[in-house]
């Protein structure tokens, strides 16, 4: 009996077998080929895109600049005419909001203080608010932005004004030789006013035994103010002339109101003396 031809057949199906791999593998191979070169299409499609949209923005941009160095140049021409107006350049313009912003830190820092101690640096408010005016007398307070902030500084003294005490705080003044309650009453910084002296001789009662006799180194308090609802009389004042003020009555014939309010003091209702402080009553 033969054997069978077994290695042959072997072989052959062995053949089909790598044949049969190598088209798999073929063709598997070329679908991915082709799927690279559908992917790589997109690609490029897309990268296409982005190139023609990059385009259109810069072209977008560059239109822009274009426009914004147009409005530049425009800006530019109207400040130059502006700066003609007013007499001035950026230079004097900038040191012109400087010193606006100089006093509005200036303003602030008062308003830390208590209404006391704003009232004894009053001087400082003045000045300040006199710089403010001083300020508006240059053409450049026309601008817009100056003249709000001109106007917010106004506000803000106002407002400094507002803390001060309802009766401002004594003031203290050390006597030197010479002096008398006429002459120290009539200094500038005291009253201005030599008639006014009373005032001080009421406020030191306690270390003024006669009013024609005081001594140096005494310290006086010299007062300022009078409290809400009452009246300082100066010289040529009298009973109707005080009722006419509007932020007293407004009129005059109402004058026997004040009479009656200070009969206490008032013993001829035709003699009123300046340092007097006379109640006005609530009509």
């Amino acid at each position: 009996m033969s054997l069978p031809k077994c290695p042959y057949l072997f072989v052959v199906v062995a053949l089909c077998l790598a044949f049969g791999a190598t088209s798999a593998l073929a063709a598997e191979a070329k679908m991915a080929y082709e799927e690279y070169e559908a992917q790589w299409g997109l690609y490029r499609e897309r990268v296409a895109s982005l190139e023609k949209e990059l385009a259109d923005l810069q072209q977008s941009i560059d239109a822009t600049e274009k426009e914004t160095a147009d409005v530049e140049t425009q800006i530019a021409a109207v400040w130059r005419e502006i700066y003609a107006l007013i007499g001035s350049d950026e230079a004097g313009v900038k040191a012109f909001m400087d010193a606006l912003d100089e006093i509005e830190a200036e303003i602030r820092n008062l308003r830390m203080l208590s209404p006391d101690d704003l009232w004894k640096r009053r001087k400082e408010i003045n000045a300040l608010e006199q710089r403010i005016m001083e300020q508006t007398a240059s053409k450049i307070a026309a601008l817009p932005s100056a003249a709000d902030k001109i106007t917010r500084l106004a506000r803000m003294i106002g407002e400094l004004r507002a803390m001060f005490p309802k009766v401002p705080p004594a003031d203290q003044y050390t006597v030197v030789r010479g002096d008398c309650l006429w002459s120290i009453s009539k200094k500038e910084d005291i009253y201005n006013d030599a008639y006014m002296w009373p005032r001080i001789f009421r406020a030191n009662r306690d270390q003024i035994k006669d009013p024609d006799v005081i001594y140096p180194k005494q310290i006086f308090l010299i007062p300022r103010g009078v409290p809400l609802g009452y009246h300082l009389v100066v010289r040529g004042e009298w009973l109707a002339k005080i009722a006419g003020y509007p932020e007293v009555f407004g009129d005059v014939t109402k004058w026997t109101k004040i009479y009656q309010a200070n009969k206490d003091q008032i013993r001829d209702p035709n003699l009123i003396y300046p340092a007097q402080e006379l109640l006005i009553p609530e009509e």
